[in-house]
């Protein structure tokens, strides 16, 4: 199955790849913009593929020696520059080291890919030091630049880079997608939900049983002040998981109650197996507490992207929580 069949939304991202192809055009620097789980990565290596390939038709041949050079992961004409962990920084050394093997010929095919991702996780120096690539590129090369955070690049590299920007497919073909892989009704709705309407994301969080996971905190987010808990303790044991994950989440949480504070019958809140608790947890919040924890939520994603101790981010933001829930509590009639 090729990746058009697979992951339809790509289809029209797919034929303004395949148009450079054919008109000997291609981009010598491509960023491509899209949240993450929307396809950025399939779209790229599979472009990256075709590129390298020998015997080329809509797709790459996949039969080969470059097609099995790059199934194997062994491709000397494919450079993957990307953090040694998760969250880390692409340090300027490994920059300048892909910068001296761009000086040399390509070994194999006539022609060199390079895939950064996520670019946005090189440091000043590592964008400067790929600057002057980007402003003198090399005619048997392209470089991918993937990103799901471009606000964060340096101006000199966006002017020096085609930019595509994938965005979320409709929640129609989204589910259907899902349907595809085994996942249907309220419970593939929920998991879209959670993946922010990124397809792939949410067959991950599926795979890791994340609804499960996702209403162990909630129950202690809504509980927090009420029947125990404190912030410090459960920032503490929230520390433990991914933090951008849970931001978001509460995100999702808050704009819900905004949402059913305006009307409790809603029908487009994001959880809706959530909403009687949302429901009942909003009618006691003061609005104004809301939009301005939502406010809070939104500077601590931008945290997020950067350099912060993460536990102590999340007991700031249940500190303020647990304020704003109980600031101007509405005493509802009994």
């Amino acid at each position: 199955m090729n990746l058009v069949d697979d992951m339809p939304w790509l289809s029209p991202h797919w034929d303004r790849l395949d148009s450079h192809l054919q008109s000997g055009r291609v981009p010598q620097a491509l960023l491509v913009v899209g949240r993450q789980g929307v396809g950025k990565t399939q779209l790229a290596e599979t472009f990256s593929k075709r590129l390298l390939c020998r015997t080329p038709l809509d797709y790459a041949c996949g039969e080969c020696a470059s097609c099995r050079l790059f199934a194997a992961k062994t491709h000397p004409d494919f450079l993957r520059i990307e953090p040694v962990e998760t969250g880390k920084i692409i340090p300027v050394d490994v920059i300048r080291g892909l910068i001296a093997n761009l000086a040399l010929k390509p070994q194999y095919s006539g022609r060199r890919v390079v895939l950064i991702n996520p670019a946005h996780q090189m440091n000043v120096s590592s964008s400067n030091s790929l600057l002057k690539t980007l402003e003198e590129p090399d005619e048997h090369t392209t470089l991918l630049l993937l990103t799901d955070s471009p606000q964060l690049l340096p101006a000199t590299i966006l002017s020096r880079c085609q930019r595509m920007e994938i965005c979320v497919p409709e929640r129609s073909m989204a589910l259907a997608w899902l349907a595809k892989n085994g996942y249907e009704g309220d419970h593939a709705n929920v998991l879209l939900s959670l993946a922010r309407g990124a397809p792939i994301k949410a067959l991950g969080l599926a795979n890791d049983g994340i609804i499960e996971k996702r209403n162990e905190f909630f129950s202690a987010w809504g509980d927090l002040g009420g029947y125990g808990g404190d912030p410090a303790a459960l920032a503490e044991e929230w520390s433990k998981f991914s933090a951008e994950t849970l931001v978001d989440w509460m995100v999702c949480w808050t704009m819900d109650m905004i949402r059913l504070r305006t009307d409790p019958l809603n029908q487009a809140i994001e959880n809706p197996d959530l909403a009687e608790h949302l429901l009942a947890l909003a009618q006691k919040i003061n609005v104004r507490n809301l939009f301005r924890f939502l406010d809070r939520l939104n500077s601590a994603r931008k945290m997020l992207l950067g350099q912060v101790n993460r536990q102590l981010l999340l007991e700031e933001l249940l500190i303020h929580w647990l304020r704003d829930k109980t600031k101007d509590l509405i005493l509802l009639p009994q």
